[in-house]
């Protein structure tokens, strides 16, 4: 009788990864609202150097920083940025970001010098937006940097990467991918008759149309490296 193989700390962040997933949009628009935060320091910090960085700031300087979170976010929402996996980001996420950015800082500079806050530096308000699109695509080019290391590190402990599909996308489904992902499977489909989840995503693997689709998937799959 073979004893189970202890789970190493790759093994863990995954599962922690996986469990998560389900929750990813909050917590995108949390992490987000985090680095617009930090970004905001940061303009400031680049603006006035670190001498005058704080004492220089209005008495309410917090409340325009929290408006200007608020505005980030909502444009976020409307662009439909939390909906993506971050383990996915791409392009097209990095061009929403792009806009909903712009817009958002454009949204805020207006109401900031509408509203006679003339304390709060022009330069910040200008280059607020440069400095959160940076951040924004850098936690998630850091968010996937570290799941697809995970991955590697995974499928490399077993010599192969191990694929599966999966019969059903409903919750039992769900349960069935974390265990396959924490033992190191690369979970290619769920396949579903039911016409609303096909085409969808369940906690980031494809529903298939069809198994022409699925065709697809296998192709682009990772394969093993040597």
């Amino acid at each position: 009788m073979s004893i189970p193989e202890a789970p190493t700390a790759w093994h863990r962040l995954d599962l922690w990864l996986a469990r998560l997933r389900p929750h990813r949009e909050p917590l995108s628009l949390l992490v987000d609202g985090l680095v617009i935060a930090l970004c905001w320091n940061i303009t400031y910090l680049f603006r006035l150097g670190f001498e005058r960085w704080i004492d220089a700031r209005p008495s309410y300087d917090a409340w325009v920083m929290l408006g200007v979170i608020a505005a980030y976010l909502l444009a976020f929402k409307l662009f439909r940025v939390p909906q993506s996996m971050w383990r996915f980001a791409g392009f097209g996420e990095i061009k929403r970001l792009t806009i909903a950015c712009a817009l958002a800082g454009i949204a805020a500079a207006a109401v900031v010098m509408g509203l006679g806050l003339t304390k709060v530096p022009r330069a910040v308000l200008a280059l607020h937006p440069v400095v959160a699109l940076m951040g924004v695509s850098l936690a998630r080019i850091a968010y996937r940097m570290i799941y697809e290391h995970a991955r590697a590190r995974i499928a490399g402990a077993h010599g192969e990467v191990r694929r599966a599909i999966v019969l059903g996308a409903g919750q039992a489904a769900r349960l069935l991918l974390a265990g396959l992902h924490h033992q190191g499977w690369v979970v290619l489909g769920l396949l579903d008759d039911d016409p609303h989840k096909q085409g969808a995503r369940i906690a980031g693997v494809p529903v298939p149309v069809s198994y022409t689709h699925l065709d697809v998937y296998k192709r682009h799959a990772p394969r093993p490296t040597s």
